[in-house]
């Protein structure tokens, strides 16, 4: 979803299997609306008819686009909940049987990195994304870090930071620079509202962030769950082309809005 207004689509996520701080094996589906073949077909058509008319001559109307719903569905698998530190948003994961994603947590935070968090304020998480990228370079380049910089004071109010205080070892700073895949949690549980067996609930979280992404996490050490990621334009690698007035359309992530419990025999 784009968690600044955009367009969203709905996933439903069954768990087949969980086992706290050990596995978890997921099914997924999406319901959306997809341009039909023979949509498709026309728009092309007319493109390339009408894509060098000469000035002066009329151009008909473009066809109308036509719609068909169609359900994609998937499944995944992670026996990493002990100690992973990837994520694997929803966005990555493919269609069809993915099997058991290898060191990763899926969209659960592992009990090491929760422990972490709790105890330190600080673990480690990568995305899989820019930020894995980045963090394999012995130096972070200065067009990067420039730009670190400069979308950290932007993102601060949208991603709930501001709270940090200043390190007074120059060479402190240096070092975390570079440790692009740190987070750092707030100094106090935060609350989150979501819909439980149709019942508007309140439950209570941690919430960490660094300059990729910020985290809601279900403050649950058997069940980590994160409830919400709000990706950054330098998770999908957005160094150039953004400015305060189109930064916020490279924003992303997902929430997660509702949760059926079900007894399992």
């Amino acid at each position: 979803m784009n968690w600044l207004g955009g367009e969203a689509d709905e996933r439903v996520l069954s768990v087949t299997s969980f086992m706290p701080n050990v596995s978890v094996g997921l099914e997924w589906t999406i319901t959306t609306d997809v341009e039909t073949e023979e949509s498709i077909a026309a728009r092309e058509a007319y493109e390339a008819e009408y894509a060098e008319t000469p000035i002066g001559v009329e151009i008909p109307e473009a066809p109308e686009p036509r719609y068909e719903e169609r359900v994609i569905r998937g499944s995944i698998q992670s026996e990493s909940l002990a100690d992973a530190h990837v994520v694997t948003i929803p966005e990555l994961w493919t269609e069809g049987d993915g099997g058991i994603v290898e060191d990763s947590s899926l969209i659960w935070f592992s009990v090491e990195q929760y422990d972490e968090l709790v105890n330190t304020r600080k673990t480690h998480v990568s995305l899989g994304l820019f930020d894995e990228s980045l963090s394999t370079l012995e130096n972070v380049s200065d067009d990067a870090q420039g730009y670190l910089d400069a979308i950290n004071a932007f993102i601060a109010p949208l991603t709930g930071g501001g709270d940090e205080t200043e390190p007074t070892d120059e060479e402190e700073v240096l070092e975390e620079e570079k440790d692009l895949t740190q987070i750092e949690a707030s100094g106090d549980f935060g609350q989150y509202t979501l819909m439980v067996d149709d019942v508007r609930t309140t439950v209570q979280t941690i919430e960490a962030k660094n300059s990729f992404a910020s985290y809601t996490i279900l403050a649950n050490r058997d069940n980590p769950l994160i409830l919400e990621i709000k990706l950054t334009p330098l998770a999908e690698g957005s160094l150039k082309g953004l400015s305060p007035t189109n930064l916020a359309e490279g924003f992303s992530g997902y929430e997660v809005t509702q949760i059926h419990k079900t007894s399992v025999e």
